[in-house]
């Protein structure tokens, strides 16, 4: 089989010829029907997770969300043939489960991955869509906890995460304050933004202040790194607020002082989660990323579109062309 793989870090990801997995006691073998795309993947390959205390696999198939068909169960494995599933590895067990999902098969199991049965009302395109950022974006907003009336900031709406943020932050009652490019605020409005600042054209902290004087409730950062987290979008937060960053951008110490509660968010993710995102969608509750599709053989271009950034919602790939 071709899979999308890398053979060291650092190295341009290729579409290589590899023989097919095997499941092991515990696992099952997933026959890919879609994977979406994330910005791991190419920190990964680019060796930004790597450590000297774990020994990696090569070619290590890139690739975390999944929907396929299980096709062939070991002993003890939590499927049985021909289940339909969906769900995401688990970013701390790729040194020892070289597998992705970029490839017309791989192997899982639940302490490799979080795996749930996919319902028939969910198609494999968007269940694809749904495991990273949804799961993520369900417990940022759990750990936010925006409530009717209160305001929260969102930098980065109309990505992935955001998409999901947006939504569930909206159905809480929150007033959401969305940070998106132009060409995105329709979007972001109708996932339930109440406000839109346009960062290219508008300064975002003046623009914030403009209609909260007292700062906002919370704020959630997905897009920014220390510098402009602490000088940009910490200052826009009331006294007991709280804020988010997903790439480890927060200074939960500095912020300490103003009783503001910060976090450094990384998603651990759960078999409750995907179950609770196949509900929330099936139920009408929540609307699927807007998602771009490409087919397997075109893994280099969508590979390309994810690390120039700048994303609407989600890129997702179907191996059945």
């Amino acid at each position: 089989m071709y899979a999308f793989a890398v053979e060291a870090f650092g190295e341009p990801p290729a579409l290589r010829e590899l023989p097919a997995p095997e499941p092991g006691p515990g696992e099952v073998l997933i026959k890919v029907r879609a994977a979406s795309v994330n910005p791991i993947d190419w920190k990964i390959a680019a060796g930004q997770l790597a450590r000297p205390d774990v020994t990696f696999t090569f070619p290590l198939v890139l690739g975390f969300d999944v929907a396929g068909q299980v096709t062939a169960a070991g002993e003890g494995a939590p499927f049985q043939v021909g289940a339909e599933v969906f769900g995401m590895r688990r970013p701390a067990t790729i040194a020892a489960h070289p597998y992705g999902s970029y490839a017309p098969y791989m192997t899982a199991s639940l302490e490799s991955a979080a795996l749930a049965e996919r319902p028939e009302e969910l198609d494999a395109l968007s269940a694809a869509a749904l495991p990273m950022t949804g799961g993520t974006a369900l417990a940022l907003t759990r750990w936010l906890d925006p409530r009717e009336g209160e305001s929260l900031l969102v930098v980065g709406a109309a990505g992935g995460v955001g998409s999901y943020v947006v939504q569930l932050a909206a159905a809480r009652g929150a007033r959401v304050v969305a940070v998106a490019a132009g060409q995105d605020h329709d979007y972001v409005r109708a996932l339930g933004a109440a406000e839109v600042v346009d960062y290219r054209t508008a300064d975002v902290a003046d623009a914030v202040r403009a209609g909260h004087p007292d700062g906002v409730d919370a704020a959630l950062d997905l897009v920014d790194g220390r510098d402009l987290v602490a000088g940009r979008i910490a200052p826009l937060l009331r006294d007991g607020g709280r804020l988010a960053s997903t790439l480890f951008a927060a200074h939960p110490d500095a912020l300490a002082a103003r009783g503001v509660r910060a976090v450094n968010f990384n998603y651990d993710a759960t078999v409750s989660d995907m179950e609770e995102l196949a509900r929330l969608v099936t139920s009408g509750r929540l609307r699927v990323a807007e998602t771009t599709t490409y087919p397997f053989s075109a893994m280099g271009e969508v590979y390309a579109d994810s690390t120039a950034g700048h994303v609407r919602g989600k890129l997702t790939v179907t191996t059945e062309e």
